[in-house]
């Protein structure tokens, strides 16, 4: 079990400005890989900030099919959509895909710091704008080529993300937590042209796969940077 309290410090570098008694009345929280931290049509309860690890917003499509929107990583927050609009319940589900960290904040709370420091407005617009901008550049970049292409970019994308979250001395491979239904729904592929294209990029040595998951090296992410540029 991580010691909570070393978690404070991260708080206090995000928001420098704001008087630490203010900070230490929010609460460290952590979650497994696979715990959800909300449930989409569950009753909105708090404003989660990550400080560690990663999780998944994960929207259900009309079809049922279950599609991951957005990766969130340290400093991202959970809830804000949902209390600027005073929505009684989550809009999307989050959950876990590593363990995570995070510091849980009442909603009553979150809205006073908006009023009581600007430097806090600034913060949650920052992160609301980043994350918006980022979404509709992923999902734009990822229709513009060939399939095997546009596949090779959301993986450069997620071995981003992933690899943002391992410790500086980390340079092994990393491994792609979405399943093969995930990636085709987001990428508007069926599952069976998805796993072709993981057959290509494999037999070309730009992926490693273990257990039906795929698995990039920090060369092999070179590579696909490389394929993509060669393909624009």
């Amino acid at each position: 079990m991580k010691d909570l309290n070393m978690y404070y410090p991260r708080l206090y570098s995000l928001f420098a400005q704001i008087p630490k008694p203010e900070i230490d009345k929010l609460v460290i929280r952590q979650f497994e890989t696979g715990e959800a931290l909300a449930f989409k049509g569950h009753l909105f309860q708090h404003i989660f900030i990550v400080l560690d690890g990663i999780c998944d917003v994960i929207n259900q499509l009309d079809n049922g099919t279950d599609i991951i929107t957005l990766k969130l990583t340290f400093g991202d927050m959970i809830g804000v959509s949902e209390s600027v609009f005073n929505n009684m319940n989550y809009i999307a589900s989050v959950k876990a895909c590593t363990p995570v960290m995070v510091a849980e904040m009442e909603n009553a709370v979150f809205k006073r710091w908006l009023i009581s420091f600007p430097c806090f407005v600034d913060f949650v617009l920052k992160n609301l704008v980043t994350r918006l901008h980022y979404t509709a550049d992923l999902s734009a970049n990822c229709q513009t080529s060939a399939p095997k292409i546009n596949l090779a970019k959301y993986f450069i994308d997620r071995y981003n993300v992933e690899f943002s979250t391992s410790s500086p001395a980390y340079h092994g491979s990393v491994r792609i937590q979405e399943t093969h239904e995930m990636i085709g729904t987001f990428l508007g592929m069926s599952p069976r042209t998805v796993e072709r294209h993981i057959r290509t990029l494999k037999e070309d040595g730009l992926i490693s796969m273990a257990k039906g998951k795929v698995y990039i090296s920090p060369s092999q992410y070179q590579e696909l940077l490389n394929l993509v540029a060669s393909n624009l």
